[in-house]
């Protein structure tokens, strides 16, 4: 992916506007394949440091479905998930479970 979109991208996951976050998480399938290893890891850092601040439970979901996305192409390698686990128990709903349960292992042994 080239630079500018790549920080476009990344600007668009820090974004105040909650669909702007959402639309971003929401991409990461459509080019997750165009991700350099080390593109792929700063997003999946990125990701999961802003999991457990997010305050839409939509938005919290689609930054879950762009981890999901970066683990199905084999691009999770590196990438810390220990963060999901500060998302607050009350924040996890019936939509975010199933990414909880996949990524129980990799936050267990980070912690």
């Amino acid at each position: 992916m080239e630079n500018r979109d790549y920080v476009d991208f990344l600007r668009d996951l820090l974004s105040l506007d909650e669909t702007v976050r959402t639309q971003a998480s929401n991409c990461v399938q459509d080019f997750v394949n165009l991700l350099s290893v080390t593109q792929a890891r700063v997003v999946g850092d990125l990701i999961a440091m802003l999991a457990p601040r997010e305050e839409s439970r939509v938005a919290l979901e689609a930054l879950l479905h762009a981890l999901s996305d970066l683990d199905g192409c084999g691009k999770l390698e590196g990438v810390d998930l220990s963060p999901l686990g500060e998302i607050p128990e009350s924040m996890i709903h019936v939509e975010h479970r199933m990414y909880m349960d996949a990524f129980a292992e990799d936050i267990a042994r980070a912690e």
